[in-house]
């Protein structure tokens, strides 16, 4: 098993640093993508300026419950704080030439202390829809970008439950609403 020097790996924490130094108006987002008892998978993204429609950059972290003392309690924050390295590291803040963060590289040297049983992946069910609910998902998709307000959102969200999962060009009714709410919400 490959040895490493966790000095040489940089934290996320120096990251932002020069980060919110090199960009004060900066933004950084984070969405939990997905979890359930085991796990959580968190997608950072970094925006230059707060004002940018999209981000220059983003990254992903799992993070398994209970995987060491700390995940026990704080899976998610881990998580969070890991994504939002590797998101950083794809916007070229890994000054010391290394990809992953120093918490990555602390993830890595505590699963080679304890390696963990491999976890089935779930079945997942298919789910068929027709082409008048993609039609309806697509134009609400459309429609919730130009929300203005949070209650106009909210009726959306709640008239249309059996639309909020159909994929649309890699995105989802609850995809588009969810990240509008936060948009309103930073205003």
């Amino acid at each position: 098993m490959a040895k490493f020097d966790l000095d040489s790996y940089e934290t996320v924490e120096s990251r932002l640093a020069r980060f919110w130094k090199d960009h004060p108006k900066g933004r950084v987002l984070t969405d939990l993508v997905f979890h359930d008892e085991r796990r959580f998978i968190v997608k950072a993204e970094i925006f230059f300026d707060r004002d940018d429609l999209s981000p220059v950059s983003s990254g992903y972290a799992e993070e398994i419950v209970g995987a060491s003392p700390v995940n026990r309690v704080s899976a998610l924050e881990n998580g969070e704080t890991s994504a939002i390295g590797r998101a950083l590291a794809n916007c070229n803040y890994a000054s010391q030439g290394k990809r992953p963060s120093r918490e990555e590289m602390e993830k890595v040297e505590r699963y080679n202390a304890e390696p963990r049983k491999a976890v089935a992946p779930k079945k997942t069910e298919v789910t068929e829809y027709s082409q008048a609910d993609k039609d309806l998902a697509a134009a609400l998709i459309v429609s919730v970008a130009a929300v203005k307000d949070i209650e106009e959102l909210k009726k959306i969200w709640a008239e249309n439950p059996d639309l909020r999962d159909i994929p649309i060009d890699n995105t989802t009714l609850k995809d588009a609403v969810t990240n509008k709410k936060k948009e309103l919400e930073a205003i």
